[in-house]
């Protein structure tokens, strides 16, 4: 697979990813995890499980009450 600057690829099963590159140095993430089979509610930032629970979340974003705790700052 062909991959240029900015794209992604999404691999199936197996345990081998080997990378090249012509360029002196590479960086790339490389993000592992197992399917969690669930369905997926995608519109701009917020990603929920059903169209109801997204419809929730922009609810509560508009009214400022999307955030309920702040995460620690370390």
């Amino acid at each position: 697979m062909d991959l240029r600057e900015y794209q992604c690829a999404l691999f199936g099963e197996g345990d081998e990813v080997r990378v090249s590159s012509p360029a002196s140095s590479l960086r790339f993430p490389l993000l592992i995890g197992r399917p969690i089979h669930e369905l997926i509610a995608w519109a701009g930032p917020i990603v929920m499980n059903t169209r109801e629970e997204r419809e929730e979340a922009f609810r509560e974003y508009r009214e400022g009450t999307f955030v309920r705790a702040r995460a620690p700052v370390r």
